[in-house]
């Protein structure tokens, strides 16, 4: 019987910690769109060009393999952000466009969408998305 108490007492008292104590909060969910037109930067090279579309879009063409259209968008993430995860939203194809994606700093976070090859590529929004501890 006195085997049993113990665990059953530590049982009890662990069930009755709170989840703060225990480290089980939950984290926050943290998350922001940027339209395709509210970029930080826009750089063209060669045959390539960067232009608004006629929504609120932002627009990369190239026509041909030689230059570089691209948009950069920069983030400000809350305090202690965990991984963060981003999606661009295109307007039909995407046509070569590649998205790469770099944390700036503790509070920072870019996402570049570039083209280097023949096409065009219509960027309607930038989203990222993030747990706060």
């Amino acid at each position: 019987m006195k085997r049993l108490l113990a665990p059953l007492a530590l049982f009890i008292v662990l069930l009755g910690a709170s989840p703060a104590a225990a480290g089980l909060l939950p984290k926050q969910y943290g998350g922001q769109t940027k339209l395709g037109m509210v970029t930080t930067s826009r750089s063209h090279s060669g045959s390539c060009s960067v232009s608004t579309g006629p929504l609120t879009h932002v627009v990369l063409r190239c026509r041909s393999s030689k230059g570089t259209a691209r948009a950069r968008y920069l983030f400000t993430l809350r305090k202690h952000p965990g991984s963060v995860m981003a999606q661009v939203n295109f307007l039909g194809g995407r046509h070569g466009a590649v998205v790469t994606t770099k944390r700036v700093s503790d509070t920072r976070f870019r996402v570049d969408v570039t083209l280097r090859s023949a096409g065009r590529a219509d960027i309607e929004s930038v989203m990222i998305e993030y747990y706060c501890h």
